[in-house]
């Protein structure tokens, strides 16, 4: 109790001098973990890439690109994250998706200690060699093709029902968009 009677005030005055100047977090709190996520488009807007993660991970700050020895982006960024809680997840919290689709656009994520996750199914704990069913692709749920889906489709961006990525409202306008 002592500690989240000291958080509250710290809570509190961190807009306010001197404790404007520092990063304040408490630290009861869960761990931070490098989450570092591969886009096969590199054009993807990193908003749309760190919306999409927010639903699954509390983001701390920027996502940082990773350039190889020469100087060229790899196409990877990564982020400081925490993992939400979960009573009934894997060890306690939420694991983000490690195969991933934001409209058209493929990528993966991985971290320290992520759980096996198989590609096909994107369920935990078995590899996709050896999957006993598939998923949806538009749904998200298993026991049928998307060809014969006829669930509500879901967004891959926003997580929300009834439209996909390309009409998202929270998507990010391309030029190509606004002039139209």
């Amino acid at each position: 109790k002592l500690c989240e009677a000291v958080w509250r005030k710290a809570q509190f005055g961190k807009d306010y001098v001197p404790l404007k100047s520092f990063l304040i977090e408490p630290l009861f709190a869960r761990e931070l973990w490098t989450l570092t996520v591969h886009v096969f488009n590199t054009l993807l807007p990193e908003r749309d890439v760190a919306m999409f993660l927010s639903r699954f991970v509390d983001i701390q700050g920027e996502g940082v690109k990773e350039i190889d020895r020469v100087g060229v982006w790899t196409g990877r960024r990564r982020y400081m994250v925490r993992l939400r809680p979960k009573p009934s997840g894997d060890e306690g919290v939420l694991h983000p998706p490690a195969f991933f689709r934001i409209g058209s656009n493929r990528g993966y994520l991985f971290y320290p200690g992520q759980p096996l996750t198989c590609k096909k199914c994107l369920q935990l704990g078995h590899i996709a060699a050896n999957c006993p069913g598939g998923l949806c692709r538009r749904c998200g749920t298993a026991g049928h093709e998307a060809k014969n889906c006829e669930q509500v489709m879901t967004c891959d961006l926003c997580g929300s029902a009834g439209h996909m990525y390309r009409s998202c409202p929270r998507k990010r306008k391309s030029f190509a968009d606004i002039v139209k």
